[in-house]
């Protein structure tokens, strides 16, 4: 795409010029390297992934790697982790102004922060953001989804305080973190429109989008969705401007399948977390473990037989080890809509034949102590609503309760001794055959006869839902109402169970609704609860993450969550003093 040049147009929804001339000020040189950090120190991280857009935001560019290397080049108002919203007021604030049924709004309301190349982050960001979630405009945004969908008003915007008011058509539960402002204006309204002045740059698209231009807002949405991929060598300038503590400055996409990267400081950085390393090398490589701690000083795997002992040696030489989780849950589902199982009562005989204790110790072998238990489908054990889960949903009444004989349970369940039950699970998966062994034994002295219908790749067999009667397999922990629907069904099948309803339907489509973060706990526990009473799936454990940092360094300590990422908290690595 070639920009149109064009110039500054004076517009009725100009920005307060007052801070054009401190922008000036602040391009016009390098700032120094902040206070807080080593000059001349890094910090190599292994990774196996890839960099090939710094806009994560668009539905080609949400892909872990992308994810991983936002999280700390880009601050936003909140982020989540282990299940919660976690804000971060040095970038702004959020709150609710109205939370009436018809006019939901939201004030986003940023702090004095500027863009690495010191341009102000402002009103004309937040409005670009807000365009290309909603896609509410005349651009056509390739923007993945999220609550802006329910915003069709151009917000209000308050140019001198920084802030816009966005308004959805009905309460949503993701307000916090709805508006992701990953993008600067200046660079866009440069990039699409041609217009050099930064500043004018920025009223150029604040004009395209109040004013409804379909010409500008088609450049502005062309540029947004691809204007900012990137493949191998040095990054432009331009395109690595960002708000995070560091900033992509090199990549190195030599190796297929794979790339290393070179972030160094973001000097304009005033967040809250000031960084200490002066570069983060992050290094492609296929064995992580093999470049530690020779070659990498920050590693993450995940548990396996085969690297247990390799492991251990490292902790018992005092490098760092942190075990998190990445949202998934290990899981025994039953299929519903056929067969034995058709019979509530019969799954409950047949989940209650089991322990998950039992099943779990036998999959992690010896790496028992990682996996941790859990006793909730829809919240990981960090939260804050796990315990409140447990105590109120009913999985200790439905899985702990003496099973005084699993035989007799089995048979008051209409259920002949030896059916079969074909469980389907991943062989190459240590874990899972491990679970499958023990489900076996335990289930043979209820008098079930348990099938292995386990394959290399299950997800045909998932896709299709047909012939097999449980699965162990992993399920993602629940991050919007959205995901529970995709698991667990609602008004429409699970791919899982197989089954539908009514009720969780209509449990998951207030929650979608509900802004209170307390009511929004309390329905999804009655969510949760119809779940258990379904007797369609025991969980099992939380696949576990395993982090190794160096010993010369201070200990990495990762969020767990399938929104977590490892580099999102490198600004608050350091070297051991």
């Amino acid at each position: 795409m070639r920009p149109r040049p064009r110039g500054a147009r004076p517009g009725s929804h100009s920005i307060a010029a007052a801070p054009l001339v401190g922008a000036l000020l602040l391009t016009a040189c390098t700032p120094d390297l902040p206070p807080s950090v080593v000059e001349g120190s890094s910090v190599r991280v292994g990774w196996s992934h890839s960099l090939t857009s710094l806009n994560p935001t668009t539905r080609k560019g949400d892909t872990e790697g992308n994810r991983e290397i936002a999280a700390i080049t880009h601050d936003q108002f909140a982020r989540l982790a282990g299940g919660e919203v976690v804000e971060d007021e040095s970038f702004g604030t959020v709150a609710v102004v109205d939370d009436s049924l018809t006019s939901f709004t939201v004030r986003y309301d940023l702090a004095e922060r500027t863009w690495s190349d010191g341009i102000p982050i402002d009103a004309a960001d937040l409005l670009l953001a807000w365009a290309a979630g909603s896609n509410a405009t005349a651009g056509d945004f390739d923007s993945v989804r999220s609550d802006l969908r329910r915003s069709t008003a151009v917000p209000e915007m308050d140019e001198s305080k920084r802030r816009i008011d966005v308004s959805y058509t009905v309460p949503v539960r993701g307000w916090h973190t709805a508006l992701d402002v990953t993008l600067p204006a200046h660079v866009v309204g440069k990039t699409a429109l041609g217009v050099e002045d930064p500043m004018e740059a920025k009223q150029a698209v604040i004009d395209a989008i109040i004013d409804g231009d379909e010409q500008d807002l088609a450049e502005i949405a062309e540029t947004w969705s691809s204007g900012f991929d990137v493949g191998g060598g040095d990054v432009p300038e331009e395109l690595a401007v960002g708000s995070g503590p560091y900033l992509v400055t090199a990549v190195d996409s030599a190796e297929p399948g794979a790339g290393s990267l070179t972030l160094e400081v973001n000097r304009s950085y005033r967040g809250d977390s000031p960084p200490s390393y002066e570069r983060v090398e992050v290094v492609a490589a296929d064995d992580l473990l093999a470049g530690f701690p020779d070659d990498l000083d920050v590693v993450q795997v995940s548990p396996t037989p085969d690297n247990f002992l390799t492991v251990r040696h490292f902790k018992r030489r005092d490098h760092h080890l942190a075990e998190t989780h990445a949202g998934q849950l290990w899981t025994l589902v039953l299929r519903a809509d056929a067969g034995v199982f058709r019979s509530r009562d019969a799954r409950r005989a047949f989940l209650r034949a089991t322990s998950a204790a039992d099943m779990r110790s036998a999959g992690a072998g010896q790496w028992e102590s990682t996996y941790a238990n859990s006793q909730s489908l829809l919240f990981p054990p960090e939260s804050d609503g796990y315990e409140i889960s447990v105590e109120d949903a009913g999985f200790r009444a439905a899985f702990e309760s003496a099973v005084a004989d699993a035989q007799v349970e089995r048979a008051q369940a209409g259920v002949a001794a030896g059916t079969q039950v074909c469980v389907l699970h991943d062989n190459d998966d240590a874990f899972a055959t491990g679970v499958f062994r023990e489900l076996s034994r335990s289930a043979a002295e209820g008098g079930w006869a348990v099938r292995d219908c386990g394959a290399a790749d299950i997800e045909p067999a998932l896709a299709q839902g047909q012939g097999w009667q449980a699965v162990l397999t992993r399920v993602p922990l629940p991050e919007s109402p959205e995901d529970i629907s995709a698991v667990w069904g609602g008004k429409e099948a699970s791919p899982l169970t197989g089954t539908r309803s009514k009720e969780r339907g209509k449990l998951v489509a207030a929650l979608d609704e509900t802004a209170d973060v307390y009511d929004a706990r309390d329905i999804q526990v009655a969510i949760e609860a119809g779940l258990f009473e379904e007797f369609v799936a025991l969980p099992l454990t939380l696949d576990p993450v395993v982090t190794l940092s160096e010993r010369g360094m201070n200990a990495v300590l990762p969020p767990s969550g399938d929104s977590a990422t490892l580099l999102g908290g490198a600004a608050i690595w350091e070297p051991e003093s």
